[in-house]
């Protein structure tokens, strides 16, 4: 099963690298929410995606946007990722189940060498709407061509754009 754009999201309800948890559910207050599936520690292009939404946080923010990187990996290797990467502003969020990710569409893989976990999911962008609604979904199935940060705000400064809005209400 895949999320298909304009259906609501499942709940989410994930510990945070730091203390806290991120939980979406309800309504945002923001104009959209992108959550930014990555594979987890043993990844060598997560390092730079997360650091590039790191960067773009505030024009996220500005356009009234939150941005969560979310992970299979557990507490220990999601802290050392955010450590070993410096991501220090971005909220990661780790513990995130296999069994979701079937749900979701987030495809699974198997890991093959010795630093990887024995499953993880593939790397996958969502852009959801205030009601909770997909607005777009861009799902891998191997770790290469994910969207760019930067275009994915692009994305979100349309929409606000089309709806007449330079910021969320």
């Amino acid at each position: 099963m895949a999320i298909k754009s304009g259906q609501i999201i499942p709940a989410l309800d994930l510990p945070l690298v730091g203390g806290g948890r991120f939980v979406h559910g309800n309504p945002r207050p923001g104009s959209f929410t992108v959550l930014v599936f990555y594979r987890g520690l043993h990844c060598q292009r997560c390092p730079g995606q997360l650091r590039s939404y790191q960067d773009l946080l505030p024009s996220f923010r500005e356009a009234g946007a939150e941005v969560i990187a979310i992970t299979s990996d557990d507490k220990d290797r999601a802290t050392k990722s955010a450590a070993d990467w410096g991501i220090d502003r971005l909220p990661m969020a780790y513990g995130f189940s296999l069994e979701a990710a079937q749900v979701w569409g987030i495809h699974i893989t198997s890991g093959n060498k010795p630093e990887d976990p024995e499953l993880f999911t593939e790397p996958a962008t969502f852009v959801v709407k205030k009601d909770g609604k997909l607005d777009i979904g861009v799902v891998n199935s191997g770790p290469r061509l994910r969207p760019e940060a930067a275009d994915v705000l692009a994305h979100i400064q349309d929409r606000l754009a089309d709806a007449g809005k330079t910021s969320p209400a």
